[in-house]
């Protein structure tokens, strides 16, 4: 599904990535681990095209995508979550949510001011109202963010870049902020979505979160791989021990 090869990224004299490697399972929730400044958003970043790597490939499906305009990436299936709300304040979470959509298909503007292509808009609404049942915002949905409680937007975000129906999910932190009762009900909704044969890479700091999901982990430290495998094969590696605890003799 994604074949990562030799990326390096520089940003300035900084080596944010170097020599990053693996290929991630055909199906199934892949995770991204690795202490804070590892490299893990700068990679997601790398895929989803808003930042071009200095050396190395991405191929998606076979295809190599190394350098492909965000939007280009998009459309070839692939669709994210940020680390950071990207909500657009001034919009209902119903009028954020065509945001999943837009770029996907187009539809001709022209049909649309004759008023002759009512079904595609009529599908596009029946598909906002899913996704927004999907993550059980329905009832926040002609709200503004600044009116939502944090875990729903959290749940929206998930949703928003479900819309597409891609092929690859790329979740970023999704796990962060929310209390354990919302992080068990997000799982539940990866599940789910996993179920439905869309892969998943997510990038996540809650170990217990990931054991819970993740059946391939690779683990970042200081833009470096230096592990992959299981869940539990990376949890036992002295070089992940290391990075986590900064024991020398780990």
């Amino acid at each position: 599904m994604l074949d990562i090869n030799n990326i390096g990224v520089s940003f300035g004299g900084v080596h944010a990535l170097s020599n990053v490697t693996f290929t991630m399972p055909d199906k199934g929730i892949s995770a991204l681990i690795g202490p804070n400044g590892a490299g893990k958003t700068t990679l997601f970043n790398v895929i989803t095209g808003f930042v071009t790597p200095k050396e190395g490939s991405v191929k998606f499906g076979g295809e190599n995508i190394t350098g492909c305009r965000s939007e280009q990436v998009f459309l070839k299936g692939v669709s994210r979550t940020f680390q950071n709300l990207n909500i657009i304040p001034e919009l209902t979470l119903r009028e954020n949510m065509y945001l999943g959509f837009i770029g996907k298909e187009k539809p001709s503007a022209l049909a649309t001011m004759m008023r002759v292509n009512r079904g595609y808009w009529k599908e596009t609404t029946n598909r906002i109202n899913e996704c927004l049942d999907f993550v059980n915002v329905t009832e926040y949905a002609d709200m503004t963010p600044g009116s939502v409680p944090y875990g729903v937007l959290k749940n929206f975000e998930l949703g928003r870049a479900f819309m597409s129906n891609p092929k690859l999910l790329l979740l970023d932190e999704p796990a962060a902020g929310l209390n354990l009762a919302e992080k068990e009900n997000l799982a539940d909704m990866v599940r789910k979505i996993q179920s439905m044969g869309i892969c998943i890479l997510m990038v996540e700091h809650d170990m217990q979160f990931i054991s819970s999901l993740a059946d391939f982990v690779v683990c970042l430290n200081f833009g470096q791989v230096i592990a992959t495998g299981t869940y539990a094969q990376v949890r036992e590696n002295k070089e992940v021990l290391k990075a986590y605890l900064g024991d020398e003799d780990a």
